[in-house]
């Protein structure tokens, strides 16, 4: 595999850039990240948490399974997850921003900092794949609650575009485990 891109992420940091499709995302942490992505040809077509666990028909994602726009279209497929022995990836809860943190930046904003040359506002960024951020679900009750899992070494989740993208991903800063290292993202061909 080719490296094309390489990115540290600080605790506060966030990071975006355009991947082909077919090209590969790994990210490598102990600390809850979000993630969302754009068709690359119409910034409008944007990642959806619904329809992704629609069309998987389930609520937690697994190897193989796709992220699907709001159009319908797969985005990105889940190539390995090495969060999975430790908690799952949430696709329930939203995007903690700023108003729900007691005023500090978090990942909403460092969302929208980072999709800035893309002129993405804040209102057209959708509710994120947030991974390695366990989520507990009730099914009796239908209550959902956090439930952070930091495992001790790091682990990583890969996924491949299915189209050309723009990607975004910011650190949860609500949910960095302590003392973690820097998010590590890598794009590569294949």
């Amino acid at each position: 595999m080719t490296s094309i891109a390489e990115i540290e992420l600080s605790p506060k940091g966030g990071a975006a850039f355009q991947m082909r499709a077919g090209h590969s995302l790994r990210i490598t942490a102990r600390s809850g990240v979000s993630l969302v992505a754009f068709n690359a040809a119409d910034l409008g077509e944007r990642f959806d948490q619904a329809r992704t666990k629609v069309y998987n028909m389930k609520l937690w994602l697994d190897v193989g399974d796709k992220l699907f726009s709001k159009l319908n279209n797969p985005m990105m497929v889940v190539i390995e997850d090495g969060f999975r022995p430790y908690g799952r990836h949430d696709l329930q809860l939203g995007l903690c921003s700023s108003e729900g943190e007691g005023g500090r930046t978090a990942c909403l904003e460092s969302l929208v900092e980072a999709l800035a040359p893309w002129n993405i506002p804040a209102h057209s960024i959708p509710m994120s794949l947030n991974a390695f951020q366990n989520c507990n679900v009730n099914v009796a009750s239908g209550e959902i609650a956090p439930a952070p899992v930091h495992p001790q070494p790091l682990v990583t989740l890969v996924l491949r575009a299915e189209m050309d993208l723009v990607v975004a991903v910011a650190v949860c800063q609500s949910l960095v485990a302590a003392n973690a290292p820097p998010v590590l993202l890598a794009v590569t061909e294949g």
